[in-house]
């Protein structure tokens, strides 16, 4: 039952999701691409930054819970605006940035990795940033075009019936974060199991 309702989201908004999609994916060709504009004293600044970091994990004891909550309100805070932006007529572009920007990070950090570390960054980008990240970006993307429609449907019927709006409001926000709430399980990840595979992996800096 759920896997029809997918395939048929999908189906049905198949040229957002691939606009959707365009977006992030220039967003991470971005990001990669710019480690090649940075300068020698620019990557060095941000060794000593990993560096500093790995110190810091291998002589504190890390507060799983606390990382559990910052993880779930700067997810949060991505759903939040996604769907504040879906509730107005001009919010579609920033949409848009906002995958951007997501896959910036992404292609940046992983790019950043593999240029420093090599075989090593790639090891280091599939166990400590990629596991969480995919489902993170996965809700993203779902909520991106929820929120699209939602605003298209605003945009096409600006003579609607109150009633109709606020029913449609309301099914356009239980689905928001009905979906949201997936991310749950990565920030378990972020929160329980990547610091482990990040202390595991620090000989990848010596």
């Amino acid at each position: 039952m759920i896997k029809e309702i997918i395939s048929k989201h999908i189906k049905d908004n198949s040229i957002l999701y691939i606009i959707v999609i365009m977006s992030l994916m220039i967003g991470i060709a971005s990001g990669a691409f710019t480690i090649n504009t940075l300068n020698d004293i620019q990557k060095e600044n941000i060794m000593k930054y990993i560096v500093s970091f790995y110190d810091i994990l291998g002589h504190t004891q890390l507060n799983a819970i606390n990382i559990f909550k910052q993880s779930i309100l700067n997810n949060f805070e991505t759903v939040f605006i996604l769907w504040l932006l879906g509730a107005t007529i001009i919010g579609i572009p920033f949409i848009f940035f906002i995958i951007g920007v997501r896959g910036f990070i992404l292609g940046f950090s992983i790019g950043f990795l593999i240029s420093e570390f090599k075989f090593k960054g790639i090891l280091f980008a599939l166990t400590a940033i990629l596991p969480q990240n995919i489902l993170i970006l996965l809700v993203i993307l779902f909520i991106s075009v929820t929120s699209i429609n939602f605003s298209l449907y605003i945009l096409k019927n600006r003579r609607f019936n109150m009633k109709d709006l606020f029913s449609q409001f309301v099914s356009y926000t239980l689905i928001v974060y009905t979906a949201s709430a997936v991310m749950i399980f990565s920030s378990l990840v972020e929160a329980y199991v990547t610091p482990y595979i990040l202390f595991l992996l620090k000989n990848i800096i010596k």
